[in-house]
């Protein structure tokens, strides 16, 4: 499930979706962050497409959790 899915069923959403650019094995979107009066901007992942490994062992991973350790699947 990709990001975006995700962000419907919480009713909450990034601030920007495009320029939605791929980099080797995922898709990132800007996020915008605010602190005070000033505002900037970072990728972040919204879609994996391709393997990921963790310690070297091909795993499986979210790009949204409710905890840390949920972002890896287990199985």
């Amino acid at each position: 499930m990709s990001l975006k899915a995700e962000q419907r069923l919480d009713e909450f959403f990034f601030t920007e979706i495009e320029p939605r650019i791929y980099t080797t094995g995922a898709f990132l979107v800007p996020m915008e962050i605010r602190m005070g009066n000033k505002t900037r901007f970072v990728w972040v992942v919204d879609e994996f497409s391709d393997d990921t490994y963790f310690d070297g062992e091909l795993c499986s991973s979210h790009v949204y959790a409710n905890k840390v350790e949920n972002l890896l699947n287990e199985s």
